[in-house]
């Protein structure tokens, strides 16, 4: 049996998960051409990131409904990204049989390379709202299905 690791829900004080009005960027400054900003997913990762990055980069963000129910399949990425959960809870399981659960606020990386081959499902009773950005090498696949 693969084993299990629940994490407990981090959440940032006065953070909502529901999609925010656009608001003046304050840390821009104040004044007629300060940019304007969308908070549009915020996590906190419960153990360190590195990111690897070799020559040139598509950098892609997307913003992933997975169903009740639903798996994204056994896959791989080439690149690393990184991921915010919004809502939901995701059960993500890897090659070795290690499952984490991964619940609104929670954010994680998903390093690049065959080795690191998983799956995420929907385990929860309401969709999962997942917020990716991909470090993708050049303009290739983002994901590569296994099996």
């Amino acid at each position: 049996m693969p084993a299990t690791h629940t994490r407990p829900l981090p959440r940032h004080p006065g953070t909502s998960f529901a999609p925010a009005p656009d608001t003046a960027a304050a840390e821009y400054g104040t004044g007629a051409f300060v940019p304007v900003a969308r908070q549009l997913a915020r996590g906190t990762a419960q153990e360190p990131i590195e990111l690897h990055v070799e020559g040139v980069s598509e950098v892609l963000m997307r913003r992933i409904v997975l169903p009740v129910g639903g798996t994204t399949g056994w896959h791989w990425h080439p690149g690393d990204l990184l991921a915010v959960v919004e809502q939901g809870e995701l059960t993500h399981t890897d090659g070795h049989g290690r499952t984490h659960r991964y619940g609104p606020g929670d954010a994680f990386l998903e390093p690049r390379g065959s080795r690191h081959v998983h799956e995420g499902r929907n385990t929860g009773g309401h969709e999962v709202v997942l917020h990716v950005t991909y470090l993708n090498p050049g303009a290739g696949p983002l994901a590569v299905p296994v099996g």
